[in-house]
């Protein structure tokens, strides 16, 4: 795990573009650093060495400030809290990235410095690290976890890692559901390869099917009537699928 002191890419008030919270107003902690590289990865910069941030400064107003990192979760938190006046206007605190669960410390460190009624924390996640998710099972409130399959990422799945996480999860009586993003190559028999991961473990999990977003020429979304029989073939086989893109770039959200 990393220390306390985090490499950030931004921090942002904004309003939530994918899975069931769709809509919400949320706060974004988006952490450097990814373990993972999938084809349609929109936030190149978690690839790279971050030297700075952009932290905004007054929610809504888009008036960005520039700091070094690495920058120490006390700091972190008074920016937080900062971002979330008024009270009350925003649903939690996405800690997104990159990959946050290599923050996991980081994360652990603020959750004592913020008030969890106001701001409960929602973990976005590639849902493979199964150790650091077990580290702070105590501080988060809600996962999005990620079933990453090789027709839309370009990398070999990580299944068994899948279904430990998703039961570490289910275990905690924590609220999750899981994503899967779809390709225009994705396949039915990979489809409920991936999909069996939640039957097995947890079968009454949300799970959101997502045609991928393009992004940098890569990624094609699946054509509208194979999207409605990927779609099909899901709901045969879990009782609690839904078909979602991603809306925030449709709104010019971060």
């Amino acid at each position: 795990m990393t220390s306390t002191n985090c490499e950030l890419i931004e921090l942002f008030s904004a309003i939530q573009g994918e899975g069931p919270i769709i809509g919400q107003r949320q706060i974004f902690v988006r952490f450097g650093k990814c373990d993972v590289k999938c084809d349609y990865c929109d936030t190149p910069l978690c690839h790279v060495p971050v030297s700075h941030c952009k932290i905004e400064a007054k929610t809504a107003l888009r008036d960005f400030e520039r700091h070094e990192n690495p920058i120490s979760v006390a700091q972190l938190a008074t920016w937080i809290q900062r971002l979330a006046q008024p009270q009350g206007m925003h649903h939690s605190l996405a800690l997104t990235g990159g990959e946050p669960l290599l923050h996991a410390r980081t994360i652990s460190a603020l959750r004592p410095l913020l008030d969890r009624a106001e701001l409960p924390f929602y973990l976005e996640t590639d849902g493979h690290l199964v150790t650091e998710l077990e580290s702070v099972l105590g501080d988060i409130d809600l996962v999005g976890m990620d079933i990453k399959i090789e027709s839309a990422t370009g990398f070999a799945p990580q299944f068994e890692n899948n279904r430990r996480f998703l039961a570490a999860i289910s275990n905690a009586n924590l609220s999750v559901f899981v994503k899967i993003v779809l390709c225009e190559e994705t396949s039915e028999e990979e489809l409920l390869t991936a999909l069996s991961v939640v039957r097995d473990v947890a079968p009454n999990t949300k799970t959101v099917l997502q045609p991928v977003t393009p992004f940098a020429g890569c990624g094609v979304p699946p054509r509208p009537d194979r999207l409605l029989r990927l779609d099909q073939v899901a709901r045969g086989m879990l009782p609690n699928v839904v078909v979602i893109p991603q809306t925030h770039k449709m709104l010019n959200q971060l």
